[in-house]
């Protein structure tokens, strides 16, 4: 059975994710966007052993840990692989916020869609979302009916798409064609904010209720 622990970190306040099989104690640390010890804590508290550091995109506030979470658990790091640029950046995007991030190691794995990462008895389906960033992805664990979603649906709205990169048309049909046909009972697991669910968006969103595409 999968646990799930969420973990505010960092000064944006990213949902960071701690999932794991309880009877195995294999897992997997999604986004681990800062405040590495309190991710450390947690883990060494619920006895995780960690296989991957998933980023769900590359963006600063979500792979600012990448490294001393890797230097610490000696766990791979895998990223979507046109995000990889966006991860090499993050030290100086931070720095345009007014922020501080390390440098980040190369990633160990490139995400690809459709390919499921196995930890244990767990499956991530990799879900390719671009809109948010040109490499963001989802991550879907059908037998559970949970999808994280990182910064590409929140509960309430959308992800962001005036980066460089983003694309509201993209993030739009990532919703819609990829996102929404999972169906109303999976819950939504967000880079930021509180959960929800599928059905829940699509009646209240406001950039999903109501919406009439014409393809």
């Amino acid at each position: 059975m999968a646990e799930i622990l969420t973990l505010p970190v960092g000064p944006l306040e990213v949902n960071c994710y701690i999932v794991w099989d309880r009877v195995s104690g294999e897992g997997v640390v999604i986004d681990p966007g800062g405040d590495v010890d309190d991710i450390e804590s947690a883990l060494k508290k619920e006895g995780v052993k960690v296989r991957y550091i998933i980023n769900t995109h590359g963006h600063f506030d979500h792979v600012g840990g990448n490294g001393l979470l890797k230097s610490a658990l000696g766990s791979e790091i895998a990223i979507h692989a046109e995000d990889e640029p966006l991860l090499e950046y993050a030290h100086e995007q931070a720095v345009m916020f007014g922020l501080k991030t390390p440098k980040q190691p190369k990633p160990d794995i490139y995400l690809e869609d459709g390919v499921i990462l196995s930890v244990g008895p767990l499956g991530f389906r990799v879900i390719h979302t671009p809109g948010h960033s040109k490499g963001g992805v989802c991550l879907y664990m059908e037998k559970e009916g949970v999808l994280f979603t990182g910064d590409t649906l929140f509960a309430g709205s959308v992800g962001r798409t005036d980066f460089e990169g983003g694309s509201m048309d993209e993030l739009m049909d990532s919703i819609f064609e990829r996102i929404l046909p999972l169906g109303d009972n999976v819950r939504v697991l967000p880079g930021h904010g509180p959960e929800s669910t599928i059905g829940d968006e699509r009646e209240i969103n406001p950039f999903i209720a109501g919406v009439k595409r014409i393809k």
